[in-house]
């Protein structure tokens, strides 16, 4: 994703600091006690904050490395209590993050590191798939989806390798039932507008 530059942006987030969370320690005590859900790269947010605008009843809670999307994003909340976001890298968020703190995950239009020697940097891999386990809560929802042919292909043989089951497998997700109530983002109309097929996966921690 290109992302543009925004003037005077520390000054703008000022507004919507409060959306912010900054300690990933301190992700627990910023909810409250309705069921946590993840989404890793939230783009412009739009998934998320339709999500969190048709579930009510589920806090959620977007990451992204890229201060500029928050902004994009926060403009967006409105008078929703029930999102939250980060900025800065998930790698390092992870392994500070409570065990069993999340009840579903999203992956949405990851980075496809298409190169062989970046592998390891694609979200679904190994390392990655391990570290979701452990914040997850046993059980929960991972959906994924995505336009690359090389991102899927490699995200369903690293899920085989740390023997999870998949479910909802689709090669174009446009054309499958079982995909009818899922909330496109902006890329994702952008690609079908294109005539680009969308793969999605699903399966639980």
């Amino acid at each position: 994703m290109r992302i543009r530059r925004t003037k005077d942006l520390d000054t703008k987030l000022i507004k919507y600091e409060h959306l912010l969370i900054k300690d990933p320690k301190s992700i627990k005590e910023r909810f409250d006690q309705r069921p946590l859900e993840l989404e890793i790269g939230f783009g412009k947010g739009e998934f998320l904050i339709e999500m969190a605008r048709r579930n009510p009843q589920t806090n959620y809670l977007g990451i992204d490395k890229y201060s500029e999307l928050f902004y994009s994003a926060a403009r967006q909340v409105g008078e929703l209590d029930n999102i939250l976001f980060m900025t800065g890298s998930v790698e390092d968020f992870l392994p500070q993050m409570e065990e069993g703190l999340f009840s579903g995950l999203y992956l949405n239009f990851s980075d496809p590191w298409p190169k062989d020697r970046h592998h390891k940097r694609r979200l679904t891999y190994r390392s990655f798939l391990k570290a979701y386990d452990r914040v997850l809560k046993k059980g929960s929802v991972v959906q994924i989806k995505t336009d690359n042919v090389i991102l899927f292909e490699s995200t369903l043989q690293e899920l085989a390798l740390v023997d999870k089951q998949v479910y909802d497998l689709s090669w174009d997700i446009q054309n499958d039932l079982s995909w009818k109530d899922s909330i496109p983002t902006y890329y994702e109309k952008r690609f079908t507008e294109l005539g680009q097929k969308i793969m999605g996966l699903r399966y639980r921690s």
